[in-house]
């Protein structure tokens, strides 16, 4: 249960960057976080399927919050791993 709250939490903690990101896509470091969602966005726009007004925004950040909470998760897991195998050699 607590492992489903950490990753709620992740999830909820970037999807307010990247709305806030939406809203200053004039900077590099808004623009990073936004990424993954625009680049979805891309791909609609040119499969005709783009959304247009608030859906528009809520792929961008939807899909930003997804992707970098997988990698955050994926980081994590990945040092765990490591640790426990670094630790478990005689």
């Amino acid at each position: 249960m607590r492992s489903i709250a950490v990753r709620g939490a992740l999830f909820v903690l970037f999807a307010v960057a990247a709305a806030v990101a939406v809203t200053h896509m004039n900077s590099l470091p808004a623009f990073i976080v936004i990424a993954p969602g625009y680049q979805v966005q891309a791909w609609l726009f040119e499969t005709h399927r783009a959304l247009g007004g608030f859906g528009y925004q809520a792929t961008m950040v939807g899909v930003s919050a997804l992707v970098w909470t997988l990698i955050t998760l994926g980081l994590a897991l990945t040092g765990r791993l490591l640790r426990r195998l670094m630790t478990s050699r005689p």
